[in-house]
């Protein structure tokens, strides 16, 4: 649950040095970007590059490169071998309250010259007031655009989602209009999954508890909700 930018990566019929080479070109520029962090570049290549766990430092990386199917065998079976053969690709972080995300391409197949990347940046928990609120927010969510924009320019952008529609219009007062109904809709929606949790002996846990202006977002949503329609 969150406002996040999703997108795919891809290259067709290229070799390895053409995939790379966008890569590189990609990251170059990135760096010019006021990024708060920027990963060095990763290279890999053989049969089981992708096998990680949440303690792996370069897991942010490989998942990016990993297909729907290797998460499927990977929440089945810990042990299964990730289909990825060879990636290029780095890390980066938007700003304090976003998620680290990836870019890059790799392969899936032993000789294959079909390069592709699949990641997303949650952007949403960037707003909240410890964080830096609505202008951190409109900083992290910005920088994600602009990576995509590179991508774009590079031509290995193959789909990009922006649910605020942002990357379209590029309206900052829409964008802060979007992220401000987001952080209702969520208060709401946690604060109703914590109060029926609670008498049952369970706790609910999402980021959104842990503002400080919670409360006032979830009641802010109450009062927006219309009332149910009357039966009579």
């Amino acid at each position: 649950m969150g406002l996040a930018i999703s997108y795919e990566l891809a290259l067709a019929d290229a070799s390895p040095e053409e995939a790379r080479r966008r890569i590189v070109a990609l990251h170059e520029a990135a760096a010019r970007l006021d990024l708060p962090e920027l990963g060095p570049l990763i290279e890999l290549q053989g049969e089981g590059i992708c096998r990680t766990d949440g303690d792996d430092p370069l897991f942010c990386v490989k998942h990016g490169a990993m297909t729907v199917e290797d998460y499927g065998a990977f929440f089945q079976d810990r042990e299964a071998i990730p289909s990825c053969r060879q990636l290029v690709g780095f890390a980066a972080f938007p700003g304090a309250g976003s998620h680290r995300c990836s870019f890059g391409l790799a392969t899936h197949a032993e000789g294959s010259h079909q390069w592709q990347w699949y990641d997303f940046c949650k952007t949403q928990y960037a707003s909240s007031p410890e964080y830096g609120g609505l202008d951190n927010f409109i900083r992290c969510h910005q920088r994600m655009i602009a990576l995509l924009d590179l991508c774009e320019e590079l031509g290995i952008l193959a789909t990009a989602c922006d649910p605020s529609g942002y990357r379209e219009h590029r309206n900052r007062e829409e964008l802060v209009s979007c992220v401000s109904s987001y952080n209702v809709f969520t208060a709401v929606a946690i604060g109703g999954l914590k109060d029926a949790l609670e008498p049952l002996g369970y706790n609910a846990e999402a980021p959104i508890l842990e503002r400080a202006d919670f409360e006032h977002l979830e009641s802010q949503g109450w009062l927006e909700t219309p009332p149910p329609a009357s039966s009579n």
